[in-house]
């Protein structure tokens, strides 16, 4: 047969040569080779099938080999090898079905009349969080992920993995009568193998319990405190911050909404170890970042903004490698993107990235450039706080939302009016499904003694029940940083000719 011609533009490794030719031993075609591009050659003087990697160009990048033992080697750049046979379908599409190995990609593919998009795992069950992770965005861009591994324990545990970082929602699972789909294509053709396809099952993950497995001793366990605040009224009032739940803040504009979510994730981050996800619509993620070394520096963030040569290099670059490094993950998008998008997004922070806390600032900015549904901005943000707590339960994560406030006939937030849950803008989904509710308010045009300071107020919180004024916080305008006002308010430091900017 003649050999296929190689594209690769790779200086590094010269690919072996081979050609296509049928394998009817196990029931693949020529014709079905030929456009997976899996070719017979020799590796030094090994017979071996020859499997190629190539990016969504159609470039060359690697080749994998196995020889009759079923060995399987590498060559050209495979340390992060993508979904084998990703290259032939584009993204987006109804159905893509993840297979174990390249022999049941092909043997599905060729049961398809190569027409449906298929892939398999670059290596084995092994790969599966490593190329899941990878190619993300790529799979969750399908309606219906079907997954076809082997009916083995190493294959039913991938499976289990797997659906644990895909969505729920998109995934079924196919049942073989063999081992693989290249046994099921051999031993019972291929009418048989795309049946198994179509009767495939929506994942029912584990854990759907009876009531009367509860026993009383289970139930008398205690709630969990979550972890410890800083502000010892607050503290008190809600127990700490809890994973599994949605935390909103909100207060007026400009009052510090996103200071004091920076201030809390922060806190979770440095004195709690807690791996953060950073979600901030309106800023960059290198502003982000900046203002996570500003907290950690102990410098105003706008002082920074002006003149970054504030901090020593010496020290910023020990800030940035001390909180920004490690255990910190971002978003890279501004404004407002589709919820589902969003959503998936944060089971990817939450399931891949195993961030424990997420902030999303803002939930309003979420839907505020969508095309709305008849109802408008109240139901598109039902749409998003229903996929969110649905988000906590299944994940785990926990999430620190910001919410903006109506306008009010009376006194203006801005002004130092009190909020109350009513008072969120958009859909009363907001207090209803928020497990705690918090608020700052702030008089920005009080005298210098007062105006730096806001007072937390608990709107709700569905686990103590306890709501109404928690401590005040003062912005310390010599470093940037909330503190707890211990009984008066004291006066500004550096009196009235410095805005608060947090």
């Amino acid at each position: 047969m003649e050999p296929l011609t190689d594209d690769t533009n790779s200086e590094d490794w010269t690919p072996v040569a081979g050609h296509v030719q049928e394998m009817m031993h196990v029931g693949l075609r020529e014709e079905t080779l030929r456009h997976w591009r899996c070719k017979v050659g020799l590796k030094g003087r090994t017979p071996v099938h020859i499997y190629e990697s190539r990016d969504d160009n159609g470039k060359l990048v690697a080749q994998k080999f196995r020889d009759k033992d079923k060995n399987f080697t590498w060559q050209g750049d495979a340390k992060n090898p993508h979904l084998y046979g990703k290259w032939l379908w584009p993204k987006g599409g109804k159905y893509l079905t993840i297979t174990e190995g390249e022999k049941d990609a092909h043997s599905l593919s060729q049961a398809f009349g190569l027409k449906y998009p298929v892939v398999s795992l670059p290596n084995g069950t092994g790969s599966v969080a490593k190329v899941l992770k990878l190619d993300y965005d790529y799979i969750t861009s399908f309606d219906t992920i079907v997954l076809m591994f082997d009916m083995d324990e190493p294959g039913r545990e991938a499976v289990e993995l797997a659906c644990s970082m895909l969505p729920m929602d998109k995934v079924k699972i196919a049942k073989l009568p063999h081992k693989d789909a290249n046994d099921v294509l051999v031993k019972e053709g291929p009418g048989v193998l795309v049946k198994c396809f179509w009767d495939a099952e929506r994942y029912t993950p584990a854990g759907i319990v009876s009531g009367s497995s509860f026993t009383w001793a289970q139930l008398k366990k205690a709630v969990q405190p979550g972890f410890e605040l800083p502000y010892p009224i607050l503290q008190e009032k809600i127990m700490g911050i809890r994973k599994g739940e949605i935390t909103m803040l909100t207060a007026g504009s400009g009052i510090g909404k996103s200071s004091w979510a920076r201030e809390l994730a922060y806190l979770l981050r440095m004195t709690h170890s807690c791996t953060i996800g950073n979600i901030y619509l309106e800023e960059t993620n290198a502003q982000t970042a900046q203002a996570y070394v500003a907290l950690h520096t102990d410098v105003p963030l706008r002082k920074i903004m002006f003149n970054p040569d504030i901090i020593p290099d010496a020290l910023g670059e020990q800030a940035v490698k001390d909180v920004v490094h490690t255990k910190m993950h971002f978003f890279d998008h501004f404004g407002s993107l589709d919820s589902m998008e969003l959503i998936n997004k944060m089971r990817f922070l939450a399931k891949v990235e195993k961030c424990d806390f997420i902030v999303l600032d803002h939930v309003s900015i979420v839907t505020s450039g969508l095309e709305s549904s008849s109802e408008g901005e109240r139901k598109d943000i039902d749409i998003l706080m229903t996929r969110l707590a649905q988000l906590v339960q299944e994940t785990g994560v926990g999430i620190i939302g910001i919410v903006h406030l109506k306008r009010t006939q009376g006194t203006s937030f801005n002004e130092g009016g009190q909020v109350s849950l009513s008072d969120l803008r958009g859909s009363s989904s907001l207090e209803q499904l928020s497990f705690t509710v918090l608020a700052l308010e702030r008089d920005q045009q009080s005298d210098a003694a007062e105006r730096d300071i806001s007072q937390i107020r608990v709107l709700k919180c569905r686990v103590t029940g306890d709501t109404g004024e928690a401590d005040r916080l003062q912005y310390v305008r010599s470093t940037g940083r909330l503190s707890v006002v211990p009984s008066a308010p004291t006066a500004c430091a550096f009196g009235d000719g410095e805005d608060a900017s947090f």
